[in-house]
């Protein structure tokens, strides 16, 4: 061991050798006894101020052993508003919200097996059979009928680019990539040709919670060929869905006093009390993620925002970056099945609709070659609000969005200007 080692070897005091007496054993048992009481109480107290709840802001955790998707989303709150205790007020708000994480796996996952339970899983295995479904996945797929989406329709598609999202390295995930292997932009096309019909597959409502999921005869022939199972799926989407699910269940109790968020990119706030808050805008500058400008509300509102790149960990599952800048997403155009974006970033916000609603409408835009603007300011009718970053250029359809610069954070050079 060099001296160097030695000398960062950490510094232990040295022991002192105290000799007890023997006398006084009595008063020596009476003090052991007052120092477990003591000890006793100060464990309790310790238990009793991590279980405690303090006015404020928390963030409120799912309590749940059960598999749920509590990881997806953050729930903050103000407790102590309500003239009650903000312990008691946590463990209701945190019981409520594991329960709705839960119920969201249950319901919207592909992959959730459940015997004799209606949801997707259930009915992607019952293919031109009406079934009555969840009532929360038929309020999504109502949705998805109104508005002709043919997006949930990709899942077989994407199921193609998922192992890209899966790679560890540039070459794995070029092996697997669409747009960089031959034969896999062929599987893709030719999947995507069969999603986008809707002679091929769709889905049907009629009421009381019954659905029809419609395949082909030649769409199931060509799905066993190649291992398909599963025809419908949120996908990418999914996580719009379930926010306002949760929003909604959390409003109809009375629970206001917060917002709830996705990592990947859908708000629902429900707070009415007038309280200000702020939404943080990205944009991309080539390899560069910078946080140019806020986006100021108040009042309860929805809010979607997209971007063609990641942010945190989580994002693995939509995104790969490739060391040449080059970044393939989940963000698959409907009528070809490629992965693009218009835009790096695109953002809708409402005080009206839900997020599920502006994403169905905000959608195209964003999986498009290029950006329709027009298309963009017609969503001012159905009570949505726009803005995206062109350039340095920050371009909002509101007259009076409450948008500010943010020069320390990579704002310096942008400038805002309003759509025609």
């Amino acid at each position: 061991m060099s001296k160097n080692a030695r000398d960062k070897r950490p510094y232990v005091k040295p022991v002192t050798r105290i000799e007890l007496s023997e006398t006084n054993i009595k008063l020596r048992w009476i003090a052991i006894a007052l120092l477990l009481a003591i000890a006793v109480v100060a464990i309790g107290y310790g238990f009793a101020s991590a279980l405690s709840t303090e006015p404020g802001w928390q963030e409120v955790r799912a309590t749940s052993s059960e598999i749920n998707y509590s990881g997806d989303f953050t729930l903050m709150y103000e407790f102590g508003q309500d003239g009650i205790s903000p312990t008691a007020e946590y463990k209701l708000v945190s019981d409520m919200y594991s329960g709705l994480t839960e119920d969201a796996y249950r319901i919207f996952s592909p992959d959730a097996q459940i015997e004799d339970f209606p949801n997707l899983y259930y009915l992607n295995r019952h293919p031109n059979e009406t079934v009555q479904v969840a009532h929360e996945l038929y309020k999504a797929l109502e949705l998805v009928a109104e508005y002709e989406s043919r997006y949930p329709f990709l899942a077989p598609v994407q199921a193609v680019y998922d192992p890209v999202f899966l790679a560890q390295t540039d070459v794995e995930a070029a092996l697997s990539d669409p747009a960089m292997n031959p034969e896999q932009g062929s599987r893709a096309r030719e999947t995507a040709a069969y999603a986008a019909d809707p002679a091929m597959v769709s889905v049907e409502v009629f009421g009381s919670d019954e659905v029809r999921l419609n395949v082909s005869g030649e769409y199931l022939a060509y799905a066993q060929e190649n291992g398909i199972e599963t025809f419908l799926d949120l996908g990418w989407m999914r996580n719009a869905f379930i926010v306002d699910c949760m929003a909604d269940a959390l409003a109809a109790s009375g629970y206001t006093n917060g917002y709830l968020a996705s990592y990947d990119g859908f708000t629902r706030n429900l707070d009415d009390r007038g309280n200000s808050y702020s939404f943080n805008l990205f944009d991309r500058q080539e390899n560069t993620v910078l946080m140019p400008a806020l986006l100021d509300y108040s009042g309860p509102m929805s809010i979607v925002f997209l971007r063609d790149y990641p942010l945190s960990d989580q994002d693995r599952w939509h995104y790969y970056s490739y060391e040449n800048g080059h970044i393939t997403t989940a963000f698959l155009d409907p009528a070809d099945g490629v992965s693009k974006s218009a835009v790096d970033s695109l953002g809708g916000y409402s005080a009206d609709l839900g997020c599920a609603e502006i994403l169905l409408l905000l959608a195209p835009a964003f999986t498009a070659d290029s950006l329709n603007t027009e298309a963009l300011s017609g969503l001012a009718s159905s009570g949505i609000d726009t803005l995206w970053y062109e350039g340095s250029t920050l371009y909002h359809s509101q007259a009076d969005a409450a948008l500010t610069i943010l020069p320390d954070s990579g704002g310096e050079g942008y400038t805002m200007e309003q759509a025609k």
